[in-house]
């Protein structure tokens, strides 16, 4: 299955599904977490990734502009890297090259990559709870947004079973802290955590019911 909400990533689609009727040969580029390992096995599912030994299976390359002077002798083959190619090994190699860009420029695509990795996580982890994402983590593209839902399913659903979570760990610990330490550690959290949800002081104020001078002078002291 390939997700294609953007017209961008329709258009992309559609590259790949040539390449995969024609088996074209093509180098698969960006930045981390863009998906183009996923790409590559969208365009040809029966490769096997990085092998060892020769195989009459497509192939498909990570890392490619790492080292780009392999000797292959498979006639069809993805590669995937982190850079574009220099033009004479790129002709040298494939048919095509395509950019796969990060999440910010295509934002059309978050709500269905959420909605994908939230039906994975419920099927390996066998968690069924509702989770929400307020502020979807692309700072890694794919990897952080997954890495974040994934993380949201394993997370207590009560803050009664966070604090017994807290007490395990605390009863099992072996770092000696202090009262303090441990309190700057709760607020830091607490506040960040108030932070990303209310958005502005005068509402984190009005649910925790505590001053707005107060909290703007302890968000400044803990950096938050």
């Amino acid at each position: 299955m390939f997700i294609a909400t953007s017209k961008y990533l329709q258009k992309i689609k559609n590259i790949a599904d040539m390449c995969k009727e024609l088996k074209i040969n093509v180098y698969i580029w960006g930045k981390k977490g863009v998906g183009k390992t996923f790409l590559a096995k969208y365009i040809a599912p029966n490769a096997v990734i990085n092998p060892k030994t020769q195989t009459i299976n497509p192939i498909i390359i990570e890392d490619f502009d790492k080292n780009s002077n392999l000797d292959i002798k498979t006639p069809f083959f993805i590669a995937t890297g982190g850079e574009p190619l220099n033009k004479d090994i790129l002709k040298k190699y494939f048919s095509m090259d395509i950019e796969l860009k990060p999440l910010k420029d295509h934002p059309q695509d978050i709500d269905s990559f959420i909605e994908l990795f939230k039906q994975k996580a419920q099927k390996e982890l066998k968690i069924n709870k509702n989770i929400k994402i307020l502020s979807p983590d692309i700072s890694e593209n794919l990897n952080s947004l997954k890495k974040q839902i994934y993380s949201l399913y394993l997370m207590p659903q009560t803050t009664n079973e966070a604090f017994k979570l807290l007490k395990n760990l605390y009863e099992n610990t072996q770092e000696e802290t202090t009262y303090e330490q441990e309190l700057i550690k709760f607020e830091k959290a607490l506040f960040s955590a108030m932070r990303v949800k209310y958005k502005s002081k005068l509402q984190i104020a009005n649910h925790l019911k505590i001053n707005r001078v107060t909290l703007t002078k302890k968000m400044k002291a803990l950096d938050v």
